[in-house]
């Protein structure tokens, strides 16, 4: 059973720095904590050299050689923290966006309000030339996009009552249209409630992905559409939407 909030799910960043320490992932700045560092350990070198304890001054040499490579490597990733903060900053925040709308908030969309927080969510996941299409004579496209592959992508989007189901009547229709009409590549029915089994059998038969509520709940946790797509109900063959593939255009 899949939870009216939904969870915020994204990258575990190093923490940011606040005032003087800017910290790294626990580690204060590495060229204060040197600057510390050195003249300590010199000290305490010259008293072991003086008292001759040679084996206490190869291992103050030692820790103090690990301790150089630890505040080094510390440097050279704060470049990686902050490139890998400002790659993720936008998902980031569209995943909080989609966070803030919980499904009581999707069972009290209208079906155009369900359209487009669909298609804000293909956005979220780097589809380009998302539009809404929903309406009169729409012939079951709502949502129309490219994938970052550059496949085609159909959505139709049903936004039900708990209690009811997507029916075969329903599949067949969009069956009839996805491919012969719109062309699509990858054609995908989603709901906020569940699909009777005669309407997965024949989705499965004709490759139409089918997204229910708990799919949807994965979808606006953060899961990718590639993801939540090829583990939807007759969901093609990873060929089919192979986000790795070159990009067109």
């Amino acid at each position: 059973m899949i939870e009216d909030s939904v969870a915020e799910s994204g990258p575990g960043l190093l923490g940011r720095g606040t005032g003087r320490e800017a910290r790294i992932g626990g580690f204060v700045r590495y060229d204060r904590v040197f600057w510390w560092l050195a003249p300590t350990v010199c000290v305490v070198a010259a008293y072991c050299g003086a008292r001759q304890e040679w084996d206490l001054l190869a291992a103050i040499v030692v820790v103090a050689v690990t301790a150089i490579g630890v505040l080094y490597a510390c440097g050279r990733l704060r470049p990686a923290v902050r490139s890998e903060r400002r790659r993720w900053a936008p998902r980031t925040r569209a995943i909080t966006r989609g966070r803030a709308v919980s499904f009581a908030a999707v069972d009290a969309m209208t079906g155009a309000g369900f359209e487009e927080h669909v298609a804000e969510l293909c956005r979220r996941d780097g589809c380009r030339d998302v539009v809404v299409s929903g309406g009169a004579g729409d012939l079951g496209a709502d949502v129309v996009a490219r994938l970052p592959d550059g496949r085609s992508l159909v959505i139709q989007c049903k936004r039900l009552g708990r209690t009811r189901a997507v029916g075969s009547p329903d599949m067949q229709r969009f069956v009839g249209t996805a491919r012969p009409v719109h062309h699509a590549d990858v054609a995908v029915l989603v709901t906020n409630s569940r699909f009777t089994a005669p309407a997965r059998r024949l989705a499965r038969a004709q490759d139409i992905v089918t997204l229910d509520r708990r799919a949807l709940g994965r979808w606006m946790a953060g899961s990718e559409l590639s993801t939540v797509l090829l583990g939807g109900t007759g969901a093609p063959t990873e060929a089919i939407i192979d986000f790795d593939a070159p990009r067109l255009g």
